[in-house]
């Protein structure tokens, strides 16, 4: 097994997981545990994993024997000593090693076997998503049948942090109606609303725009989880799309040794379709996006029924867009994991040949791939 975490790997992962990257159950407990919609929607049927840190997780070398065929990316489920007290360390375990289920079975009592196939069938789920990213990870449990609670899908506060300026800019142009003169005014009350926006949906502040939109509270609490899934979306790949051509171009350009002369066309092809893929998935996306923009536009103008039409039918669209941008973003920091900058980008023949396989076979199962964005209907 991959036993027990250092305290320094957990403290770390509290500190500054990201939403995309680190489900951190631990957290959702210290604040919603005792709440009744907690005990009545858990995510797990399981006490023990409903406090535990779920990470998506770049296998180390020296883990690769765990496992009886290594993956490049696993989930890892990491079950603290104690909730409260992440410095104490913690146990490991990976999705996919040889002795997992044994060991994931030793959470539970003896006869709780409906309740660990239940758990099982979950971890699984969460193991064939690119990232942990609420909004996909909401989407795909309701495909599947499954409903927790809202807290489970909040976003991570490493992640607000950052994003609480850019939000800010986002609605200022809302705020700005309300204030002829923008200026400091404006701002400074756009930055509030940004706080709201992103930590309490159903605070007084946000009431007018609720009205504006006219929509119950159930229909507004949904509307504005699907609002913030596509700000998080927006903020995720300013930075991420604009680098995609420099991954793509190491990608074609990785020296590859030993390759038998009759192989190298497959090896080329299967470069050449994981970059087109990758375009694929950046030019969906920004289709997607624009979807939103055009929706914001008409609110910003004095036409709230397309913004309200929008986000009552935007969560159809998170499954493809966050498996698109969870799939650029794992195949990124793998590549930077194994290929530092300033360090040679070579691979042997049989190692190429392994890696761009499982780029490919990850990239082609995108359901993005197998169709075209779908237009967000906004009949008023």
């Amino acid at each position: 097994m991959a036993g027990v975490l250092g305290l320094r790997s957990l403290a770390l992962i509290r500190a500054s997981g990201s939403t995309a990257r680190v489900l951190n159950l631990a957290r959702v407990h210290e604040r919603f545990g005792e709440t009744e919609e907690f005990r009545a929607k858990p995510l797990f049927k399981n006490a023990t994993l409903n406090r535990s840190l779920i990470v998506k997780h770049v296998v180390r070398h020296e883990e690769q024997s765990l496992f009886e065929f290594a993956p490049t990316v696993t989930t890892k489920i990491l079950v603290p000593f104690a909730t409260k007290e992440l410095e104490l360390g913690g146990q490991a375990l990976m999705v996919g090693e040889q002795r997992f289920e044994r060991a994931l079975f030793g959470l539970y009592n003896p006869g709780d076997t409906a309740a660990f196939e239940f758990d099982l069938d979950l971890l699984r789920l969460l193991h064939t998503l690119p990232s942990l990213d609420p909004f996909l990870m909401r989407e795909r449990l309701r495909q599947n049948g499954l409903d927790a609670a809202a807290c489970f899908f909040d976003m991570s506060q490493a992640d607000i942090a950052k994003m609480r300026a850019f939000v800010g800019k986002e609605i200022e142009q809302l705020v700005g109606l309300a204030y002829a003169n923008g200026g400091s005014a404006a701002r400074e009350l756009s930055s509030k609303l940004a706080e709201k926006l992103m930590t309490d949906e159903t605070a007084k502040p946000l009431d007018p725009l609720r009205e504006t939109l006219r929509l119950s509270a159930e229909d507004y609490r949904e509307g504005v989880f699907a609002w913030k899934g596509f700000l998080y979306y927006k903020w995720m790949t300013r930075d991420l799309l604009p680098r995609l051509p420099a991954l793509s171009q190491e990608l074609l350009r990785a020296r590859v040794n030993g390759v038998d002369p009759a192989d190298r066309p497959q090896l080329s092809d299967l470069r050449k379709t994981i970059v087109d893929h990758l375009d694929q998935a950046s030019r969906h996306v920004q289709e997607a996006l624009l979807q939103y923009g055009s929706a914001f536009a008409a609110l910003t103008e004095g036409k709230p029924g397309e913004f309200r039409a929008f986000l009552l039918n935007a969560p159809a669209l998170f499954i493809p867009i966050g498996e698109a941008i969870g799939v650029i973003k794992h195949i990124e920091s793998f590549w930077e994991f194994r290929f530092p900058k300033g360090a040679p980008v070579l691979l042997a023949a049989d190692e190429a040949f392994q890696l761009f396989t499982e780029l490919h076979a990850t990239l082609g199962a995108m359901e993005c791939l197998a169709d075209p964005p779908n237009a967000v209907s906004v009949d008023a």
